[in-house]
């Protein structure tokens, strides 16, 4: 049995990106209290966090910040909270980045100084506090949070190689921090209040479903109307990306962003792909768009 789950631990830790699983987050919709019962107490020997993931976060926070020198090297003169505060944020992900570094500065604080602790509670919750500058530094956050926001900077770093539009992104950055939140259950640094945004709409960034072939109609009062078939009506269970390609230009408009099925004229530019002066997608995008060719003489199945 021992040996099962050390092989099976050393296989997510080699080839865990390619073994995606669900996630599960606790929800309360009502306010009877729980009546699980659960094993005893693991003990301190075994219940700790996984190193690989403590490694991952400081590692998040060392890329996150050397990504932020090389656009602006006066950074790197700065103290950790000062170069928070000098981060841009002009447009909606700078915002959203500035809050993942905040969140970041505490747990990788708590992991590098003398005075920090992290440890995992009874109640499976995983703390994160030290003294840095005077300043109690303090997170409280599931593991599925920290996990969270090691993806979040992958998504992040990966988005300027992708052909993803800025609104794009930002739907998708806005759905990680908005999960990452709810999985914090105490914060606290130099300002003590962590900075809250609208969500503008939830967004399915678990699974994207692409369509290269989406029929498009222009209608009179100034709107595209997308024939969402049999799959979009439910943008929830089918969440669909529609590569549209007009007038030599491609865009790439996430079901998430119609509205019954149609967008404005206006709208569509926000959506257009970074792309070459062909439009040409990334060859790694070519596998995505794999169709079965008709070959002559071949039965049917």
């Amino acid at each position: 049995m021992k040996q099962r789950q050390e092989m099976v631990a050393h296989y997510r830790a080699c080839f865990g990106e390619l073994c995606a699983r669900p996630e599960h987050r606790p929800i309360e919709p009502y306010t009877r209290p729980r009546r699980l019962s659960f094993a005893e107490p693991e003990t301190d020997a075994t219940r700790r966090l996984p190193g690989r993931l403590v490694l991952a976060l400081t590692s998040a926070y060392a890329l996150l910040a050397d990504w932020q020198e090389a656009r602006d090297p006066s950074l790197a003169e700065l103290g950790s909270w000062q170069r928070y505060l000098a981060l841009p944020r002009r447009t909606p992900a700078e915002k959203l980045i500035a809050e993942v570094f905040r969140i970041l500065r505490v747990f990788r604080a708590a992991a590098i100084q003398h005075n920090g602790a992290i440890e995992i509670r009874d109640d499976g919750l995983i703390r994160a506090s030290c003294t840095y500058n005077r300043c109690a530094l303090n997170l409280l956050i599931s593991q599925t949070g920290l996990e969270l926001l090691a993806a979040c900077v992958a998504v992040h770093l990966e988005s300027f190689d992708q052909p993803y539009s800025d609104a794009y992104q930002e739907l998708l950055l806005g759905q990680y921090y908005a999960d990452i939140v709810a999985e914090i259950r105490a914060f606290a640094d130099d300002d003590r209040v962590l900075f809250q945004f609208r969500h503008k709409c939830w967004f399915n960034r678990h699974v994207r479903l692409d369509c290269d072939n989406p029929r498009l109609q222009l209608e009179e009062d100034g709107h595209y109307r997308i024939d969402l078939g049999k799959y979009g009506e439910n943008a929830a269970r089918h969440p669909i990306d529609f590569y549209i390609s007009l007038d030599d230009r491609l865009y790439i408009v996430p079901v998430e962003a119609l509205k019954a099925g149609r967008i404005a004229v206006a709208e569509l530019a926000r959506w257009q792909a970074r792309t070459d002066a062909e439009a040409r997608l990334p060859d790694a995008f070519r596998l995505r768009f794999a169709h079965e060719k008709n070959v002559v003489g071949l039965p049917m199945t």
